[in-house]
């Protein structure tokens, strides 16, 4: 019997990512953290990662699995409406790689991507994951999800660069987008 298409792997995702120590991630709408704590490991003592979301709930979990994982040194978490303008909280131009993983149809797209590209150092990486448009067995309903097109107008309206396309599941396709100077 074969078996079922693997789901997304945060571990396997930041390999391709080729993450390396001591380098910096932010995640905006971060949720419970699924992508946080392997980027951590990968980072070491000497990187950061910083978990953003609105919702105190989903911070709460980060950092109790930071805690009990020993990583709370590296995890950072910060409670922020993404809609509401700059986290201020985070400095511009201070991730290597900036994260934003099934988030863009639930808030404004231009939004979260303008903050991302404030975010992430000139020669950084945005990272896109979103549902494919296709229906699929799993996920949003098709009419909730947004399209590639919507972003790739979305980061040439914000001047920034699609530097690649990957598919990190079955399910999902990923977008790599440069930040330039």
């Amino acid at each position: 019997m074969a078996q079922p298409e693997p789901f997304l792997r945060p571990d396997q995702f930041w390999t391709d990512r080729e993450l390396r120590a001591n380098q910096t991630v932010i995640h905006l709408g971060c949720g419970p953290g699924f992508f946080l704590l392997p980027a951590a490991r990968v980072v070491g003592p000497h990187g950061h990662i910083i978990g953003v979301d609105i919702r105190e709930d989903m911070l709460r979990e980060v950092e109790g699995q930071a805690r009990r994982e020993g990583l709370s040194d590296i995890i950072q978490t910060i409670r922020s409406d993404l809609e509401a303008g700059p986290t201020k909280a985070i400095k511009s131009h201070s991730a290597d790689w900036t994260l934003l993983v099934n988030i863009l149809p639930q808030a404004d797209p231009k939004k979260i991507i303008r903050e991302a590209k404030r975010v992430t150092k000139p020669g950084g990486i945005i990272i896109t994951v979103e549902w494919l448009l296709s229906q699929t067995t799993i996920g949003p309903p098709v009419a909730n999800r947004i399209t590639r097109s919507e972003i790739l107008s979305i980061i040439d309206e914000l001047k920034l660069k699609l530097y690649k396309t990957f598919s990190p599941s079955p399910y999902h396709y990923g977008l790599l987008i440069k930040v330039e100077n």
